[in-house]
């Protein structure tokens, strides 16, 4: 596996990738990166390989080293980068539905449905639906991960 940096050569906008091969062709997946092949052509750009992994590595610890990346040269912000933000990746309304439709068995919807049901009656408030509960759920544990608690911790490991 590799962590990349995918630079445009104009105005030094970045992007920073993983990938598991080192594929000379594959200058990034994003939304904006592709944008901005699409725009200027595949000759503006020049790639560079910024850390490469052994298979023992996590995962974990490689998505450690991009989000390091990513805010080393603020490849999130339109600025500087191309790599997406935070809040735009986590699954919009829309979206998560058709997923959750796909993840989650009719026993888990039972199951959640219940978790709802007991919640709401417990704290007053009309009952919410599956998606918007699962949203949150994600919302929380995104916002829980990328506290600057477990940031430090994270770098201290």
């Amino acid at each position: 596996m590799i962590i990349f940096k995918t630079e445009h050569v104009n105005d030094g906008k970045v992007f920073i990738g993983m990938s598991e091969h080192n594929n000379p062709h594959n200058l990034g997946t994003g939304k904006y990166i592709k944008q901005a092949i699409k725009k200027f052509g595949t000759n503006s750009f020049d790639k560079e390989v910024l850390e490469e992994f052994d298979r023992s590595t996590s995962l974990s610890e490689v998505m450690d080293r991009v989000e390091y990346w990513i805010k080393k040269f603020k490849s999130d912000n339109p600025k500087y980068g191309y790599n997406e933000n935070i809040k735009e990746t986590i699954p919009q309304k829309r979206r998560l539905t058709r997923k959750i439709q796909v993840l989650i068995t009719p026993d888990d919807e039972d199951t959640l449905n219940s978790i709802i049901i007991q919640r709401s009656m417990e704290s007053g408030i009309k009952p919410i639906s599956v998606s918007k509960y699962v949203r949150q759920l994600i919302v929380q544990h995104i916002i829980e991960e990328t506290t600057p608690e477990k940031s430090i911790v994270n770098q201290i490991k």
